[in-house]
């Protein structure tokens, strides 16, 4: 058997000799995580229509400031405020929410044309942190720094 012969794999995915990725496991929605300036973005593919997947992606960027320190306190009305005015300026199909423990989340979608390779995957996350870039400078001028990462798992995938 020569090294040809042994599939390869990248992350959750075999490569096929066209470059197209297939699904290792039977979990139809295979899943990753990256980190690109301190944020930890997390990717799931689910299978979309015939002839596409859906790249859903999904990233805590900040989290709002506590009323409950004084120095933070002053922050937060701000941080409200900016954080109501950002989604307006956000690519189409992009979300910002806010959870419970105040973390900031931006999710978004994209999708990925059939039979997907690994160039098309990586290009399509690459886009998206690319325009992602201009409002973590926002966020970071403002003083909402990124969340620290709690797995310690970032850039890695299942398994």
């Amino acid at each position: 058997m020569s090294l040809n012969d042994k599939p390869l794999t990248l992350g959750p995915f075999h490569v096929g000799a066209s470059g197209a990725l297939d699904p290792i496991s039977a979990d139809s929605a295979p899943r990753f995580t990256c980190r690109w300036r301190d944020r930890t973005v997390h990717a799931r593919m689910l299978p979309g229509e015939q002839s596409d997947w859906l790249l859903r992606l999904r990233a805590p960027l900040t989290r709002v400031p506590s009323s409950a320190r004084a120095p933070e306190a002053a922050r937060r009305l701000a941080s409200f405020a900016l954080l109501r005015d950002l989604p307006a300026t956000m690519p189409h199909g992009w979300r910002i929410g806010l959870a419970a423990d105040h973390r900031v989340v931006l999710e978004a979608e994209r999708r990925a044309k059939l039979p997907l390779t690994a160039t098309a995957l990586i290009s399509e996350i690459t886009l998206f942190l690319l325009a992602l870039a201009p409002y973590l400078d926002v966020l970071d001028e403002a003083g909402l720094p990124a969340l620290p990462d709690p797995s310690g798992t970032a850039n890695t995938c299942p398994g």
